[in-house]
């Protein structure tokens, strides 16, 4: 396929996040309508700033079956599926990331649910495929709160026997949308569909939780 107009690549600049989830967005908006896109102006329309960050996902979503790579006239990307607006967390051999997989599982909990806890979470959330660790739970829940999603409904309390005591119980307050809110490693939470930080960076869980 052709590369995509002057014009259009204009209108590609839009503010869009660092990292995979802006690569991502650059490429479906530069591949639209059958286009290809070069790593050079995947690098121009997104936020990213390094060739190997982009050439590094490129070659998970290659090893995936998402885009194709075409030589000729440079080395050029087409998109073969797209499965939508949310970056595909991939690993490095094409196959989906068990963390990604758990987050999504958790967000779509809370949107439904009516409270719970970090122990109702796990459960609910897992799968055969890709069971949902307590901590795992326990820590999203926590960065959730954190950022002002969640309502306490009743504060958890340690218990001074074997099966006393009881964990936090949360309601979701703040549904921004279906894609997940991502924990990223300083801690702090990415609304994809905010497009933005919400909250503070979490250093030190809440005790009980």
């Amino acid at each position: 396929m052709g590369r995509r107009p002057v014009d259009d690549m204009a209108r590609l600049s839009v503010r869009v996040p660092r990292g995979r989830q802006g690569i991502w967005e650059t490429l479906r908006a530069l591949t639209a309508g059958g286009a290809s896109a070069s790593l050079p102006e995947i690098l121009d329309g997104s936020a990213e700033a390094h060739k190997s960050t982009i050439r590094t996902y490129l070659r998970c979503l290659e090893a995936a079956g998402i885009v194709a790579r075409e030589e000729g006239d440079g080395v050029r990307y087409r998109l073969l599926r797209d499965p939508g607006p949310e970056a595909p967390r991939l690993r490095r051999d094409g196959s989906p990331a068990q963390h990604s997989l758990g987050t999504e599982q958790m967000w779509r909990v809370l949107r439904m649910a009516s409270a719970l806890d970090a122990r109702e979470l796990a459960v609910t959330a897992s799968t055969e495929e890709h069971p949902v660790a307590l901590d795992t739970a326990r820590a999203y829940l926590r960065a959730l709160d954190r950022a002002g999603y969640l309502a306490v409904v009743e504060p958890g309390r340690p218990g001074h026997k074997v099966g006393t005591g009881h964990l936090t119980v949360y309601r979701l307050i703040n549904n921004t949308g279906p894609l997940p809110p991502q924990i990223q490693r300083i801690k702090a939470v990415w609304d994809q569909n905010l497009r933005a930080h919400v909250g503070e960076g979490v250093i030190e869980g809440r005790e009980h939780e």
